[in-house]
């Protein structure tokens, strides 16, 4: 085809083609401020010329265009920079998981200040020094009463807010489950979208970017592996090992099919029995888990746990689930380790338990960071414990002079789950001595016959005033000396009792007490503490360095990846200027054609 109606044609492909330049560009503008989206350019071509053989079949001068048309419209993406920007999105979620806890954490041990522990552990043995030095007044003996109840109080309160952190961390893990369940089922059915489309022969670039911006989110909540299969689809799942067995299938999003993937369910409770299982040293836990993360879908099993095992779980408390969306009773259910869903009320081995831990320093996101502060405060209020039980250990043993919990008579410390009053007096002392071994920082307490009767402290070397006379303090001052004294408090542990804590009292000579020995290997109750809050410090440093570095790294990648991707509004405007001009020039090619086609036409009239 040839002649006037062929460059026609040109001018109107090219006017086309212009205007669909000014569209593409049109929306780039519109969506300058839009979150996750990425530019867009209209690739023009020249469409398929045809050739002009003469009437003789000789060649002919050679081919002759027919003008451009768009071979696609498409999205400006780097898959690298998509990459990089992910990885660090984890790193600093993670941390400012971290960095939100640990230093909520901080504030609750309040150190250093007047009213810290620090401080009462101090104020606690100088009142024991100055009863030595007044062992007749009463007014002394007062303070030693209130000033161990303010320090077992403050023991108390730290004890339960560390444990209301706890508890803030299950919520937090429990809230990032539901919404990270809620991220994929969206991401599946913009994937199915995107697919469709694709088949269709259409270049489906707004879905795309709604599905990276899904991913960049997703991206926060752990470290994921993006990827990519045909028609523009993705398969996504955890970039390290999860807790599922490595041959097992442990893809979230998967372009076929796309119901044979993964979800997450979040264990809501954990209840000891006293049944043993079938492992040495385990019992049977109820483990109850909300199916998905929601909160009206609940199921129980019993898992068979050790002590450690346990504490893995109530760390964690995020398991995989099965994702079958034709069978609402069995979608969200816990999975095993070879990714067999397992039926309600079923008893299983931790060992076979699909938990989705996330074990290895590799692994980031904000979930591990709210699984390591769990760890991390389980390790504060474990401290808290073994300082509580040195406290009363050391303190019991020479305010009676008994190293055997069993004889004593007078129990200084007592724990206050365990301890019944009659009109102020112990009236369970046996029971109450017994569970002298469970004292916690949450139940240790002085005993309230003291505190009623403070007379009863006994400050001098018997212990008993009719021998000793009333100015003989110095059992009060053997006590006020355990603040020097190295105890192996690092060694404590839930079966550790008082005989076994401190071994057998040794007289000092030089005041007639029975005291608690140095050992070589302990340390300073104070200072025991102070290397707690020294850890604790250095950890949040840690956090809020990482986190103000991640966002100057992670600002930088955004930076580069907005470079490539973002809408630079001066170089659209300049795009707009060159198609307006274009799209003119085409019209007046029309024009031009338009008035020769009126001398061929009406002049050959004349």
């Amino acid at each position: 085809m040839s002649g006037l109606f062929a460059t026609f044609n040109i001018g109107k492909r090219g006017l086309f083609g212009q205007q669909r330049a000014i569209d593409v560009t049109s929306h780039n503008i519109a969506n300058a401020n839009t979150e996750g989206y990425s530019r867009q350019r209209a690739v023009l071509e020249t469409t398929r010329p045809f050739g002009m053989p003469s009437m003789d079949n000789q060649v002919g001068p050679g081919q002759v265009g027919t003008g451009v048309g768009v071979s696609t419209i498409q999205r400006v993406r780097d898959s690298f920079m998509d990459f990089q920007v992910r990885r660090e999105k984890s790193t600093l979620a993670q941390y400012e998981a971290r960095d939100k806890y640990l230093s909520e954490i901080e504030s609750i041990f309040n150190e250093p200040s007047d009213n810290g522990l620090s401080t009462l552990i101090g104020k606690f043995f100088n009142s024991w020094d100055q009863l030595s030095k007044q062992a007749e007044s009463s007014n002394a003996r007062t303070v030693v009463a209130q000033q161990s109840a303010a320090l077992a109080d403050e023991l108390n309160h730290t004890y339960n807010q560390l444990m209301e952190i706890k508890e803030n961390t299950h919520d937090s893990i429990k809230q990032s489950v539901f919404d990270l369940n809620g991220m994929l089922d969206r991401l599946d059915k913009l994937n199915q979208q995107i697919m469709s489309v694709k088949v269709s022969g259409m270049e489906p670039n707004d879905l795309m970017d709604k599905r990276d911006l899904l991913l960049d989110q997703l991206s926060e909540k752990f470290n994921i592996e993006v990827k990519k299969d045909k028609f523009y689809s993705v398969n996504v799942g955890p970039e390290d090992e999860s807790g599922l067995n490595p041959n097992v299938n442990s893809l979230l999003i998967r372009k076929n099919p796309n119901d044979a993937v993964r979800r997450f369910s979040y264990v809501s409770g954990i209840a000891k029995t006293t049944t043993p299982g079938s492992r040495a040293n385990t019992l049977q836990y109820k483990v109850t888990y909300l199916k998905n993360g929601d909160k009206d879908k609940t199921e129980t099993i019993t898992v068979e746990m050790t002590e450690d095992e346990y504490k893995q779980l109530d760390q964690c408390r995020v398991i995989w689930a099965q994702n079958d969306k034709n069978d609402d009773d069995a979608n969200g259910r816990a999975l095993d380790k070879n990714g067999a869903a397992i039926a309600k009320e079923t008893t299983i081995d931790f060992e076979n338990l699909a938990m989705f831990s996330l074990p290895k320093d590799e692994n980031r996101g904000e979930l591990k960071g709210y699984m390591s502060v769990q760890k991390d405060v389980d390790k504060y209020i474990d401290q808290l414990n073994k300082l509580a039980k040195g406290l009363v250990f050391s303190v019991n043993a020479v305010h009676s002079g008994k190293e055997d919990s069993s004889a004593d008579t007078m129990p200084f410390f007592v724990n206050k789950d365990a301890a019944q009053y009659t009109d102020g007096v112990l009236n369970n002392l046996g029971d109450t001595l017994n569970k002298e071994v469970e004292i916690t920082a949450g139940n240790i307490s002085v005993n309230m016959e003291i505190i009623k009767d403070v007379m009863k402290i006994k400050a001098g070397t018997t212990g008993n005033p009719d021998v000793d006379g009333e100015n003989d303090g110095k059992r009060a001052l053997a006590i006020a000396q355990l603040r020097g004294t190295l105890l192996k408090i690092q060694d404590i542990d839930n079966s550790t009792d008082r005989v076994g804590f401190i071994g057998t009292l040794a007289v000092d000579s030089s005041l007639g007490v029975a005291t608690v020995k140095s050992d070589i290997n302990g340390m300073k109750i104070d200072n025991y503490f102070k290397d707690t809050i020294d850890k604790l410090g250095i950890q949040e440093q840690e956090a809020r360095r990482v986190v103000r570095n991640q966002e100057v790294l992670l600002q930088g990648f955004q930076e580069r990846r907005d470079s490539i991707s973002g809408v630079s509004l001066d170089e659209e405007m300049a795009n707009l200027v060159q198609f307006q001009h274009a799209y003119q020039a085409n019209a007046k090619i029309i024009s031009t054609v338009d008035e020769l086609l009126d001398v061929v036409v009406n002049g050959l009239k004349r």
